[in-house]
């Protein structure tokens, strides 16, 4: 009987977990022909932490002239140097995985954007953000988090098989 149990229960799983889907964009890709925002680099954020059991790490994201935004990921360093290192490193991973991939527009002093982001089982969700643009070198979201802009070459190819 207690076979009988875990056989439904591992069917109803997998009948689940192949029936999930990935959520749909909302936002459509549009050409980004504007000034507001620089493109020829990447957008980075310093996370400090005050625990020194912590580590401090930099996020980064792609924004490309097409309308894709291409998150990067985060890297356990504040040296922007020892950061390209290893994001030149990940460039095979990001350009095959379907996560940090996504589109932005701006709009005025904003940029507003969706990427698909990481799951725990099932499909993959939106996550979607917006920043107040300061220049076209400065972010912010609405944490308060700074972005800033540093060039950038090479950087990862645009083409994917997920954004039409």
């Amino acid at each position: 009987m207690e076979h009988l149990i875990k056989y439904k229960l591992l069917l109803f799983l997998l009948f689940f977990l192949q029936n999930c889907k990935d959520e749909d964009l909302s936002l459509p890709r549009v050409p980004f022909t504007g000034n507001d925002v620089r493109t020829n680099g990447y957008y980075y954020c310093y996370w400090k932490s005050n625990n020194s059991s912590v580590m401090d790490y930099t996020t980064v994201f792609f924004l490309y002239r097409n309308g894709i935004i291409l998150s990067a990921g985060s890297f356990e360093s504040i040296n922007l140097n020892v950061v390209e290192n290893e994001l030149l490193g990940r460039y095979n991973l990001l350009v095959k995985n379907k996560i940090g991939w996504g589109v932005f527009w701006v709009a005025g002093n904003v940029i507003e954007y969706e990427q698909w982001t990481t799951s725990v089982g099932g499909g993959l969700p939106i996550f979607k953000n917006r920043y107040n643009i300061e220049n076209d070198t400065t972010l912010i979201n609405p944490y308060g988090r700074v972005y800033h802009f540093r060039q950038f070459s090479p950087k990862p190819d645009s083409t994917n098989t997920f954004i039409k």
